[in-house]
């Protein structure tokens, strides 16, 4: 194999920690790129402390530790340290960690220049757009898009749980548009990923798995956000079981409309979800209960617009939507 390519990840969350900890820890040149200077400090001083459940390792609970460069994202192109040395491998990845809401003009013109001629982008959001708005700065064969079923809880600024492992498909984020560039380039991601410990492999059908995951967060987020349950406990109301499936139904429309074909069983795929992180907070739900904004607009928003367009009535999924805004526009969370 190639000599290991260097990493930048963008955003700290619960994905940003288990990345960036796994891949550091595994000998990679990491910098993480955060945005607060509180987490800053603390990183620098502590690192990065990754926990897996008894449940992964069949044992007592583990803990991995790792001490990658980070920087403030603002300042990311002149405060680059030590890692930005000659003698490093000429391929960059630039892993997008951040919520679909963080992806701004202002964040892609960053990560434009931080990618440079050389670097490769990476998006594991959520969701739809993004890709739209990296695609005039960044050559089509340097941008790729991750789906992945890892789960993770962000603890603490510097301490995330690794709760499920799952696996990280890899693909062109313009479909149609292959190169032996694009392709070498995703090869070797899915390779180092899986040296850090990560089930990965290359798609050729990247958008179907986007849409999926994308339908299948469409189904649990904003019913755990909305009843403040976790993932598996949807399965154990009927009410909230039959509306999860009243969702994707109507979701499953606007895929049809817009040319995806998904498999005929997303309903069972739905429900296998929510066996496999029945444990989970989902992240929308986390949100809620922190007060903060949550990804309502990129996951059903972005849906129920989508619908619309094709002429659809999409009202399940919206009713979600208002529900989800409401709870965002509540002075704060209920004890």
């Amino acid at each position: 194999m190639n000599r290991l390519s260097r990493y930048t990840i963008i955003g700290a969350g619960a994905l940003g920690l288990l990345f960036g900890c796994r891949l550091a820890a595994t000998g990679f040149p990491v910098e993480l790129a955060v945005r607060r200077v509180e987490q800053l400090a603390l990183l620098r001083e502590q690192g990065i402390e990754i926990g897996s459940s008894a449940e992964q390792v069949e044992q007592a609970p583990q803990k991995l530790q790792a001490r990658p460069a980070v920087i403030v994202l603002e300042g990311a192109m002149n405060d680059r340290g030590d890692y930005d040395q000659e003698g490093l491998e000429t391929d960059h990845y630039i892993l997008l960690t951040v919520k679909q809401t963080d992806m701004t003009p202002q964040l892609a013109a960053l990560v434009a220049r931080l990618a440079g001629s050389n670097g490769v982008v990476v998006c594991l959001q959520n969701g739809v757009g993004h890709v739209e708005l990296l695609r005039s700065s960044i050559p089509a064969e340097r941008l790729l898009v991750a789906v992945t079923t890892e789960a993770a809880l962000r603890l603490s600024d510097r301490e995330a749980l690794h709760t499920g492992r799952g696996e990280t498909w890899i693909g062109a984020a313009v479909p149609g548009i292959e190169t032996a560039v694009g392709a070498r380039l995703q090869k070797k991601l899915a390779e180092q990923l899986e040296l850090a410990g990560f089930r990965s492999m290359v798609s050729n059908e990247i958008t179907t798995r986007v849409w999926r995951k994308w339908l299948v967060n469409v189904c649990i987020n904003p019913l755990t956000a909305i009843l403040q349950v976790r993932n598996g406990e949807l399965l154990q109301l009927p009410h909230a079981r039959e509306l999860m499936h009243r969702l994707l139904a109507e979701a499953l429309t606007v895929a049809k409309a817009s040319g995806v074909k998904l498999p005929a069983d997303m309903p069972q795929q739905v429900e296998d979800v929510c066996r496999r992180t029945a444990a989970n907070r989902s992240s929308m739900l986390q949100d809620v209960l922190a007060g903060r904004r949550t990804e309502i607009e990129a996951i059903t928003g972005s849906l129920v617009r989508l619908g619309e367009q094709h002429g659809l009535a999409m009202t399940v999924n919206r009713s979600l939507y208002e529900l989800v805004r409401a709870l965002e526009e509540r002075d704060a969370p209920i004890d």
